[in-house]
């Protein structure tokens, strides 16, 4: 389900137990409304309410949290690929083949992970086979990386500058493959269902004994209503940073399409002697 529909199941239910309270205290007795009954009723309110407000602060700092570590981790692995091209670059033609790939799995990375967005020119695969079903992971830009790496092994450098290059190479390539997959990994859900279920209940509940000891007026509804939309707008919010590469919030491409255009970009003419 969608993070707007998980939202809106949560205002329903939170608005249905306001209801349900309010139905239900027509049938209470007299010494069931008395101030003291309500003073309590308020104590215990206030406790589930700072609980709960703990737990959703905690919620959204978390994934907030996890939303900046992906876009950090993603500012850090175009560094990677700009730089490894750089080297590519200085090393020779002997790493044309290698620089190719590499520009190849920027653009297919791009394509297939923001598909709403334009397209970088080119011929590559789009529409990629995912490793698992709720992975990041492209089984066909982990065997590009592969090749890639595997032509860094096989380089066979001529004098002291390309050792330097090739060991060079494969240190950057290693910190690029080891980065990747750590942002495949972030970029997994978080926030699992029994967790939303639990929180309902709770949510649910506290509407509902706020129904129980609220006047019937329609100030009162107005305000649970707006109360239970922002607390299923907070929902929402948490929901759209644990998915960072998904939905309506989600970190920008900037990053790798900077390090697309550094790739692309013409070599500089030869300094004049």
């Amino acid at each position: 389900m969608s993070s707007i529909g998980v939202a809106l199941l949560f205002l329903v239910m939170m608005t249905a137990g306001f209801w349900s309270g309010l139905g239900v205290q027509r049938f209470l007795r007299e010494h069931h409304r008395t101030r003291d009954t309500v003073d309590s009723i308020r104590v215990i309110i206030t406790l589930l309410v700072t609980f709960a407000a703990l737990v959703l602060g905690l919620l959204i700092s978390s994934t907030q949290a996890r939303f900046s570590a992906l876009e950090t981790g993603l500012r850090g692995l175009s560094i990677d690929i700009t730089q490894l091209d750089e080297r590519f670059r200085e090393y020779g033609p002997a790493t044309d083949s290698m620089r190719a790939d590499l520009i190849l799995y920027t653009k297919a990375a791009i394509a297939d992970t923001w598909p709403h967005e334009p397209r970088p020119p080119g011929d590559y695969p789009v529409k990629l086979h995912r490793l698992d079903a709720g992975s990041e992971e492209s089984t066909m830009l982990s065997a590009v990386l592969n090749r890639v790496d595997l032509g860094i092994r096989g380089l066979a450098p001529t004098d002291a500058v390309q050792r330097t290059l090739a060991a060079d190479l494969q240190s950057r390539m290693k910190a690029l493959m080891d980065k990747r997959l750590t942002l495949i990994e972030n970029a997994r859900s978080a926030i699992t269902w029994p967790f939303l279920s639990v929180l309902m209940f709770w949510l649910v509940v506290i509407f509902v004994i706020v129904g129980l000891s609220s006047s019937q007026n329609w100030l009162v509804i107005t305000v649970m209503t707006l109360a239970a939309l922002s607390l299923s707008s907070s929902i929402f919010l948490a929901l759209e940073l644990d998915t960072p590469l998904d939905g309506y919030i989600t970190i920008s491409s900037a990053p790798l399409r900077d390090a697309l255009a550094r790739q692309t970009e013409p070599p500089l003419p030869p300094a004049a002697p």
